[in-house]
């Protein structure tokens, strides 16, 4: 008994200092860690604004913009007037718009089911069999069919993605057709891409062909592709072939890649914001950040409600 008050006393003292340690870790640290980060960012913009007086001293900023903007639209027209080459076509176009009294999933069945049965009379008038060609166009260019959707409600825009890749399909198709192909092996279409080389401007579509023609009709067929006025390319080409001792005109096996692409116009540039704009408290006044505010709060925890409570009962601090 005779230490037991010195021993109750030493553990409030370690209690009082613990919970002033609390304290201070999860709530003056985080504040003055605020107040550390807004002085270095302080510090960051003040050393950046004396940079730009250093460097742009007795310029004035709209006449540098002004001149920025002059030296750089002949590339943007350059840049326009060659985007008119990079285009799909019509291949991705559509003429039909469903009535409104339909159902879109059974009038896109009736449809598209005409349009690929106009196909295949293409392909019977012009090669007088259909084994010669890919049995099912949808499967190989994955446009919907009735299965796909039964006991779904589809909307418009699924509807007219599928018919403009369906007529992709059918314009490839009708190409191959004119360019005397004896036969279509295969067709893989490759997704969509957009090369970083070009910063994402370009849409490529590159589309795979196996096909058997004449010897004349594959130069013919490249000649075509070369002369015509839009983008064109062929990245990959193997020609075998295999039909070397038969007694008739040389068929080639002709295996590859045809790629288009079509220009995708990247958004405008604003316009900066000039001193005048931004004293009228427009966007420089939504986004300016005082000192000290701005930073997201952490959840409140049960130290922080427990040195509220103290702040404010014991305390009687607001």
């Amino acid at each position: 008994m005779k230490y037991k008050g010195q021993i109750i006393g030493t553990l409030l003292l370690l209690m009082v200092f613990g919970i002033m340690f609390a304290v201070w870790q999860f709530h003056f640290k985080a504040i003055f860690d605020g107040y550390k980060e807004d002085e270095r960012l302080r510090a960051s913009l003040e050393e950046t604004m004396s940079k730009l007086q250093e460097t742009f001293q007795g310029y004035k900023p709209e006449l540098l913009i002004e001149a920025w903007q002059n030296e750089i639209q002949p590339w943007r027209n350059a840049r326009e007037e060659r985007g008119v080459y990079f285009n799909f076509g019509d291949w991705y176009q559509i003429e039909v718009t469903p009535p409104e009294a339909r159902m879109l999933k059974f009038w896109y069945t009736e449809e598209s089911n005409k349009q690929v049965n106009d196909l295949y009379a293409k392909i019977w008038a012009k090669m007088g069999r259909y084994d010669l060609f890919p049995q099912d166009i949808r499967a190989k260019f994955d446009v919907a069919t009735e299965e796909r959707w039964e006991g779904k409600n589809v909307s418009w825009p699924i509807v007219e993605k599928n018919l403009r890749q369906l007529n992709f399909g059918i314009k490839l198709a009708t190409m191959l057709l004119d360019a005397n192909v004896s036969s279509v092996r295969d067709i893989v279409v490759w997704p969509r891409r957009y090369p970083e080389d070009y910063n994402g401007m370009l849409a490529m579509q590159t589309v795979g062909l196996h096909v058997t023609l004449p010897a004349k009709d594959m130069v013919g067929l490249l000649e075509k592709l070369e002369q015509e006025s839009r983008y064109f390319t062929v990245d990959s080409l193997k020609v075998t072939y295999p039909y070397i001792a038969y007694a008739a005109e040389p068929q080639l096996e002709m295996q590859f890649l045809l790629t288009q692409a079509n220009y995708r116009r990247p958004p405008d540039m604003k316009e900066p914001v000039t001193a005048a704009a931004a004293g009228d408290g427009g966007a420089a006044g939504a986004g300016a950040r005082a000192p000290g505010r701005g930073r997201g709060q952490a959840p409140e925890g049960a130290m922080g409600k427990f040195w509220r409570w103290f702040r404010q009962t014991v305390l009687a601090m607001p």
